[in-house]
């Protein structure tokens, strides 16, 4: 009998034990990309929603994806390996007319940090983060999303 209120106390303990949430560095973190017939944001909230804003080529579209436990933990090691204190506000090249431009920003509480960039002018790490982004964002299964994206 000893054994058997000792396992029921055991499994009743580990039911009812926390699972770790895993905590993004970010309330949200957008990602936004424009060039001539292109543009749309990625929009990632602390949770496991991620938000695809696509404004061009037409028909403008919303759709999101949600983000399992290991996509999470990607995501969580990607953003914090982007140190905003490092760059500047903006680099823009303004020689060139046309060009791609996109933007960072994350937002944690009431602050906000973010970095665009136009041209070339860049610091090569912030296009390399940003193709990262792209590719991480490739492998989500996005579906439609009728409601309106903040």
């Amino acid at each position: 009998m000893k054994y058997i209120s000792l396992s029921f106390l055991a499994i009743t303990f580990l039911s009812c034990s926390k699972t770790e949430k895993t905590e993004l560095p970010f309330d949200t973190f957008e990602y936004s990309f424009s060039a001539q017939a292109l543009d749309y944001s990625i929009k990632f909230n602390n949770s496991d929603t991620v938000y695809f804003i696509k404004r061009r080529p037409e028909p403008a579209a919303n759709s999101y994806a949600i983000l399992d436990d290991m996509q999470k933990d990607s995501l969580k090691s990607l953003v914090q390996k982007l140190d905003f204190a490092k760059y500047k506000a903006a680099y823009n090249d303004n020689a060139i007319m046309d060009a791609s431009t996109f933007t960072l920003t994350k937002t944690k509480g009431s602050t906000e940090n973010s970095v665009h960039v136009y041209g070339t002018k860049a610091p090569e790490e912030l296009y390399i983060y940003a193709a990262k982004l792209n590719q991480y964002s490739k492998h989500l299964d996005f579906k439609p999303y009728l409601g309106t994206i903040k």
